[in-house]
């Protein structure tokens, strides 16, 4: 079982994806965010229907653990199984959930994340305040205005892994920055 920590992490990091914050998540806040990433983003035709195919595929398996709905407790739950079952196992599903998150939004396909990249990923999980979004940026301290993909998949493997409060987090406090 994973400590008081992770889950706090894990609780954190669903909370992002509860749009309506009612306690559980569904199409409809997959839906929500997807459209305000594609629209921000002004992607269309063929490029539109490849990004949300790939966030919805994404969203469905990693977020909602293939269900319909899900709720926070039962997050917790499915997180906190496929921790205790195999935390290597685990550690490889985060990576990989990274993977594709990260890879999906670096839209300009340039190995690393701009801060118009980060800001826009904000938006569309609801939070808008530029001010805050620029400061859960700077968490990650970017070189030249970006920071690598690699480094940032690393960075949130790390977030959704680790149960060392001890270790400075960058993710942790970005969310903390942004009030996730």
């Amino acid at each position: 079982m994973a400590n008081d920590y992770l889950v706090s992490k894990w609780r954190t990091w669903f909370g992002f994806f509860d749009h309506n914050k009612d306690g559980k998540v569904c199409y409809a806040d997959m839906e929500t965010a997807r459209g305000k990433f594609t629209n921000l983003h002004h992607l269309e035709g063929e490029k539109k229907k490849k990004s949300n195919d790939a966030f919805t595929k994404w969203w469905v398996e990693y977020v909602m653990w293939g269900s319909q709905e899900i709720t926070v407790d039962q997050f917790i739950e499915r997180q906190n199984a496929a921790f205790k079952a195999d935390k290597e196992k685990f550690i490889e599903r985060m990576h990989k959930c990274e993977e594709i998150i990260c890879g999906f939004v670096d839209v300009a396909g340039d190995g690393y994340m701009s801060e118009q990249e980060i800001l826009i990923i904000l938006k569309a999980g609801g939070y808008g305040d530029e001010a805050k979004d620029k400061k859960f940026f700077q968490e990650f301290n970017p070189k030249g205005g970006k920071i690598p993909v690699k480094e940032m998949i690393e960075l949130w493997t790390h977030y959704l892994t680790s149960e060392d409060s001890s270790i400075p987090d960058p993710c942790k406090k970005g969310f903390d920055d942004v009030g996730i």
